[in-house]
């Protein structure tokens, strides 16, 4: 999934995703106000051609989330990958706009909820706001890890990593964090949510 920062030049408001929003939430300002904050090294004319290609990458979507003090959050992920075996350890990219990198860095700890293959609206809850507008886990069942991350009950399972001290990239936009993990639980055996399987039913779930 290609995403990026686009600046509202009215208001100053950053939006992070494939393309610019219809509208500022902010100002309302239409599309036509968002600036790219960082350009592609690709032709314009190649743009939806590259997207395309890259929906083709195969990966899952997950909810990463993290605490800090008594206040938690989480995001959707789909930058999550198990980097080695022994010991295990979990790296992940998160944005650096993001309250979840925020979050993340305060505690120094996170945890991935997998999420299951109809988990179509749990994705747009915790994909398409920022919790810095709303509470996303607002009604939504959840235990504490021993990190004091939240974890989503109805996932079909999840890891809890404590960061890797010194192993964090700043990848441009986002930063990659590595962690060793510190627990995890399969709740059921189900598919796990693919970014193509959502992006095929994201339209009629």
């Amino acid at each position: 999934m290609i995403a990026q920062g686009w600046k509202c030049s009215v208001c100053g408001h950053v939006a992070v995703g494939l393309f610019a929003p219809d509208t500022c939430p902010k100002c309302n300002a239409p599309r036509e106000a968002f600036k790219a904050e960082h350009e592609f090294l690709f032709p314009p004319e190649e743009t939806e051609g590259v997207i395309k290609a890259c929906w083709k990458v195969s990966y899952g979507l997950y909810v990463v989330s993290s605490v800090a003090g008594e206040r938690i959050n989480g995001q959707v992920c789909n930058t999550v990958f198990q980097i080695t075996s022994d010991p295990p350890r979990i790296a992940i990219g998160i944005n650096h706009k993001n309250l979840t990198h925020e979050f993340i860095e305060a505690s120094g700890a996170f945890a991935v909820s997998i999420l299951g293959s109809d988990d179509i609206r749990t994705v747009r809850r915790f994909g398409y706001r920022s919790g810095r507008d709303f509470d996303k886990f607002k009604g939504i069942p959840v235990r504490t890890g021993r990190t004091g991350c939240p974890i989503l009950e109805g996932a079909i399972g999840y890891l809890e990593c404590a960061l890797v001290k010194d192993r964090k990239l700043d990848a441009g936009t986002h930063t990659i964090f590595v962690g060793d993990v510190v627990g995890g639980a399969l709740f059921r055996d189900d598919e796990p949510l693919t970014y193509a399987r959502y992006h095929a039913a994201k339209d009629t779930a």
